[in-house]
């Protein structure tokens, strides 16, 4: 039995269980130990205490320090032997703790004299991950970066074909790296018709080919538009996620429910699709379960309870989730992006993953660290955004004198990609948040170049002109992409190598391979001074090499100039440069060698075609021949060539018919080796 009130006691003996009584009103929970998970009773005497006398008492509950709160208030049902009102509830898997506090009929309250009441949980184990969602295309960039393709109120009717404009654009910010999924705004058709955001869904078999609501297209466009955009990012192996709201429900014809004798907006019986035609039984209260928690703003909330077939709220959104991958009707294939999960319980949300094939799966928790962890362990691998980490950078990089503290960043009770980097979604805004208002470039310099999962701002990208920034090649979030995918191979596992200072951070590569060899990271927050450090990397790809500063910003006047190249020593030391308000990338001048492959030889014309990988926008390089690569001086050069936009570059060669030769790619250019 877990006690809840820390006040002066007496012991009584009721039913045979042993209770601690309040001076006052008592609270206590059965059993003795709480499980997430499973059912529990809440007992509440009112004898002495405000609510002393009530014929009707109403529990008002959540779980996790009051982090999702349950509704409607559920009425406790009154033992008249006893004058012990009680109910009883499953407790959420994500649970560590019960909250919980009384009302009567008339709105008069007890909440334990302030302190409310607050009950332990042992957490959920977990149930072990799901199997790992498809694996990217193999085209896709190998970056590891995302992008939300929308913002709150974006420009009504045509923003699909907005986005699908940009596909190639996106897959390719600079010599073949670029992001690798794309998130969607919720594509069902909402109650407020052509003006919804999507966040209240009514039909969600409707994406744009119903007349209902005011309108056949939805904000974004029509089906047709959205299956276009779908197949645009498909052909640049970009996979498409969606937004999709589990939670609630919102449009209904107003239907009286028996359960309560009260009328709500809960009768779907009339949605054009036909389909997910619920009514009051599907939303809470039903007669399934009466609540539970995370009710949100007043919509009808949806009871998932009810899974055996076409009708049930749980057995039709895992059916939605398969239509939605079907390009017939849409075409997502890059996972899903669970809106407002406090309000879903976790076994709604595994349900829906391992229905819809393992897909890949975001949860929107935005809370902090605890709950985040809660829910992550129980919803079968999912991964998570990074709130703790959004704020910690806000907190950060909004002062103007430079007061916040830059270490904090990679501090694991502060930043979920510093605690768990192969669940964390990090990012700088969203459609719901907005706040890095200053020095916005090093945070996104700090996502893109740390651990994690970035996820880019489409506002920020092309509104807001972050993308280059309008000036040099190394300046914006493309050379922080190129950098992340180039020289980190998209997954950097990091070694903080100076993470004491309020000021000046920097980090770098554990280690590299020689298609991605890794880079050096400096952040400085500082208003007006030059950072530098010198610092020891373990990174063998970094070790005796020529370091060149590859990205590289600053808000301060007079410093946004590229850094100029260093050299790490044999045993690692470095001294690094930072410019104030500012980040550097440095990665090896050289970077990873080239690689020749074959692709067509023409005997007639004695040309043999080839494809360099692994080559930079607008770099020289010089190919070299020989036929005794071990005489020394036996390399002749044959071809000098400049990198194209794409990591691949088509380059035709002379050759003779029967002849055996070795072909070689070098660098060539200023700071960079022969």
């Amino acid at each position: 039995m877990g006690f809840v009130t820390p006040m002066k006691i007496a012991l009584f003996l009721l039913s045979l269980v042993l209770v601690v009584r309040l001076a006052g009103s008592s609270a206590w929970v059965e059993p003795e130990v709480l499980e997430a998970g499973e059912e529990i009773t809440i007992f509440y005497d009112p004898a002495g205490g405000a609510l002393a006398g009530a014929s009707r008492i109403f529990v008002y509950r959540a779980f996790n320090d009051w982090g999702a709160i349950a509704g409607p208030d559920q009425e406790m049902e009154l033992d008249e032997e006893t004058g012990v009102f009680s109910f009883s509830y499953r407790v959420s898997e994500a649970a560590y703790g019960i909250d919980f506090v009384f009302r009567d009929a008339n709105d008069n309250w007890d909440n334990n004299g302030g302190a409310d009441w607050h009950v332990a949980v042992n957490a959920g184990a977990g149930f072990g991950e799901l199997p790992g969602p498809p694996r990217l295309p193999e085209t896709a960039s190998r970056a590891r970066v995302m992008m939300q393709g929308f913002y709150w109120d974006v420009p009504a009717g045509t923003w699909y074909a907005t986005m699908a404009e940009k596909a190639a654009e996106l897959r390719n910010m600079g010599s073949g790296q670029g992001i690798d999924r794309m998130w969607f705004p919720p594509p069902s058709k909402g109650e407020s018709g052509p003006h919804s955001m999507g966040y209240d869904p009514y039909d969600y078999f409707d994406l744009g080919q119903y007349s209902q609501k005011g309108t056949v297209r939805t904000r974004f466009g029509t089906q047709t538009e959205l299956k276009a955009v779908l197949s645009a990012y498909r052909e640049q192996g970009i996979v498409c996620m969606a937004d999709i709201v589990l939670n609630h429900r919102s449009g209904g014809a107003w239907e009286t429910n028996p359960n309560t004798g009260a009328a709500y907006w809960t009768d779907f019986s009339g949605v054009a699709s036909g389909r997910a035609t619920w009514t009051y039984d599907d939303f809470h209260p039903s007669s399934l379960e009466l609540s539970d928690e995370g009710v949100f703003a007043g919509f009808p909330d949806v009871c998932h309870v009810a899974n055996e077939g076409s009708g049930d709220p749980g057995y039709d959104l895992v059916e939605w989730g398969n239509w939605l991958m079907d390009t017939e009707n849409a075409g997502f294939d890059g996972g899903w992006r669970f809106d407002y999960v406090k309000g879903v319980s976790p076994s709604m949300i595994r349900r829906f993953s391992t229905g819809t094939g393992n897909a890949f799966g975001i949860l929107e928790c935005w809370d902090g660290m605890a709950m985040i962890e809660a829910y992550q362990t129980v919803c079968g691998g999912a991964s998570a955004f990074d709130f703790p980490g959004y704020y910690t950078m806000r907190d950060v990089f909004n002062s103007a004198t430079g007061a916040g503290d830059i270490s904090s960043l990679v501090d694991p009770e502060r930043v979920y990609a510093a605690r768990d980097s192969e669940y964390a979604v990090t990012f700088v805004a969203n459609h719901d948040t907005d706040e890095i208002t200053r020095n916005r470039m090093l945070a996104y310099a700090f996502i893109l170049t740390y651990e994690g999962y970035p996820c880019l701002f489409w506002r920020d990208y092309f509104d807001r002109g972050l993308a280059d920034l309008g000036g040099q090649s190394g300046n914006g979030i493309k050379a922080l992409v190129w950098a992340r995918g180039a020289l980190a191979g998209g997954r950097p596992k990091v070694e903080v190598l100076q993470g004491d200072d309020r000021d000046l951070l920097v980090y770098g590569s554990r280690s590299g391979i020689p298609s991605a060899p890794g880079y050096l990271v400096a952040i400085n927050d500082g208003v007006s001074q030059v950072g530098e450090a010198i610092v020891k990397t373990g990174n063998p790809y970094l070790r005796g090499k020529r370091l060149k500063c590859y990205a590289w910003f600053s808000y301060a006047a007079g410093q946004n100039v590229q850094p100029s190249d260093v050299v790490c020593g044999e045993d690692g030391t470095v001294v690094l440069k930072c410019p104030a308000r500012g980040y550097a990338v440095y990665g090896p001048a050289d970077l990873a060698a080239p690689v020749v492959e074959p692709s067509g030889f023409d005997s007639e014309e004695g040309t043999l075609s080839v494809t360099v990988r692994n080559t930079i926008d607008s770099q020289d390089y010089l190919i070299e021949a020989s036929s005794d690569p071990r005489s020394i001086g036996s390399w002749e050069e044959v071809k000098a060539f400049a990198g194209s936009e794409s990591d691949r570059t088509e380059v035709v060669l002379p050759v003779e018919a029967g002849q055996s030769v070795l072909w070689k790619v070098r660098t060539v250019g200023p700071g960079t080796e022969d």
